[in-house]
């Protein structure tokens, strides 16, 4: 994972890894949301309509939607309508192993 890290920032100056460290900490901002934890638990498992989505967060369509924009708009989230009804999945792996392998080392310190 390192060498990956060394050899796509190898070549920026200063001032382009300043947008990169700005860029990556916007993207950990939008996972810092609970709420938006929760609908990437509900999505990763696949696919899922809105209505799926709030039935298996517990949360109002209205909040639920908003969120799923965020993630939708920070290109964690992929959208797709069919009809009237409008379906997420996961556009990000790699966001998805950012999040359970966190989720995992919090859950291991709870028990």
């Amino acid at each position: 994972m390192k060498a990956r890290v060394q050899k796509a920032t190898k070549n920026l100056s200063p001032k382009q890894m300043e947008k990169v460290f700005l860029k990556v900490a916007a993207y950990f901002n939008v996972l810092s949301e609970p709420s938006r934890l929760r609908i990437m638990y509900a999505v990763c498992s696949g696919e899922k309509s809105v209505s799926e989505v709030v039935e298996m967060c517990g949360s109002s369509q209205a909040n639920v939607s908003r969120h799923l924009m965020a993630l939708h708009k920070a290109g964690i989230l992929l959208r797709r309508k069919e009809g009237v009804t409008v379906y997420y999945s996961i556009a990000d792996n790699a966001t998805v192993d950012i999040c359970q392998s966190v989720c995992s080392k919090i859950a291991e310190s709870i028990h």
